[in-house]
């Protein structure tokens, strides 16, 4: 909470935070479980795959997945930062609409752009693994993780057109 300046409040959201993503390490088998089990303190030990993976992840950072699991938080900050006057919030809601369309635009070829990288990484593993059986094994780790990302990125990129076709039909 020090580290990121998490207000306070958001104690217990950050630790099912910090937990998922953990939980999500684990079950890709790039963090092992130590051998005893705590309550608390549970100790984890970075795996070798991890060292050789390129994460390159496109997951939410803490305050995006607070808002999006937990609505109801939007009026507590989760940063603790100075808040702005509200003569700056007035001006900021009055050109919103125009520099949302833009910014989900940019947004939207950016996430299209990677989405696009990220199937032709699974082409190319899908290619390599097929060309040399003997490297399927240590390439079907990389492979699945390339894949999962190619999912998500699907998800940001429909999401993405989604809202941008809400805001030009409103």
């Amino acid at each position: 909470m020090e580290q990121c300046d998490v207000n306070p409040a958001h104690k217990a959201p950050l630790r099912r935070f910090i937990y998922e993503r953990v939980r999500k390490l684990v079950k890709a088998q790039f963090v092992e479980k130590d051998s005893e089990t705590r309550k608390r303190g549970q100790q984890y030990h970075v795996s070798p795959l991890l060292m050789e993976t390129d994460l390159g992840t496109d997951e939410d950072d803490f305050a995006s997945w607070l808002h999006r699991t937990n609505p109801q938080t939007s009026q507590k900050p989760v940063i603790n930062d100075a808040r702005q006057s509200p003569s700056e919030e007035g001006r900021q809601a009055d050109k919103a609409p125009a520099d949302s369309h833009s910014v989900l635009e940019k947004k939207l070829n950016d996430a299209q752009s990677r989405f696009l990288e990220s199937l032709g990484e699974v082409e190319g593993f899908q290619q390599l693994m097929s060309d040399h059986p003997e490297l399927k094994s240590s390439l079907s780790i990389d492979y699945r993780s390339a894949h999962e990302r190619s999912s998500r990125l699907l998800g940001h990129v429909s999401a993405l057109e989604k809202a941008l076709n809400r805001l030009n039909g409103s």
